[in-house]
């Protein structure tokens, strides 16, 4: 039998694994790398999103606001001028200032038509926005005319396919 002194004298002495390499990433890495990429270009596009929808939005809400004073009021005359008012700033800042701010009149409404595909403006209740906010007495459906602005601020088709901002 073999004595302790040559037992130990055989043991070998403590081997250290390699150190571990910062390259390549364990796999967890990886996927936390994806997951924050992921999360940065979601969050940018819906920063880029609420950016370019948010003239829309503004007019939605302005556009709730004079319908709540309609319907308490029943002004007819300050309901155009409004509405009026609301489709040509909304415009303004949809389309390129050059192409709006001049038109006046029939151009005006069909510009109206054509920007949100409708013949509303220059044959139905919007032919009001034209000469409505110039009269002494507007005498409008107003319902019917404030669905009419709504449904062209929702629908309406910029030139290049976004709002400016």
């Amino acid at each position: 039998m073999p004595t302790s002194g040559s037992l130990l004298q055989e043991l070998r002495d403590v081997h250290l694994p390699a150190p571990i390499s910062l390259w390549p990433p364990a796999p967890g890495w990886w996927i936390t790398f994806g997951l924050v990429m992921m999360g940065g270009m979601v969050f940018l596009w819906i920063l880029r999103n609420r950016r370019r929808t948010q003239a829309r939005r503004l007019a939605m809400n302005e556009l709730g606001a004079i319908k709540q004073h309609y319907d308490t009021h029943r002004d007819d005359q300050w309901l155009v001028q409004r509405l009026s008012t609301i489709v040509r700033r909304y415009a303004m800042v949809t389309f390129p200032r050059t192409e709006v701010a001049g038109l006046v009149g029939v151009s005006w409404l069909q510009f109206l038509d054509r920007s949100g595909r409708t013949n509303e403006f220059t044959a139905g209740v919007g032919h009001l926005l034209s000469s409505g906010p110039y009269q002494q007495q507007a005498v409008v459906s107003g319902n019917e005319l404030m669905q009419l602005v709504e449904h062209w601020i929702q629908h309406v088709t910029p030139p290049n396919g976004r709002e400016r901002t």
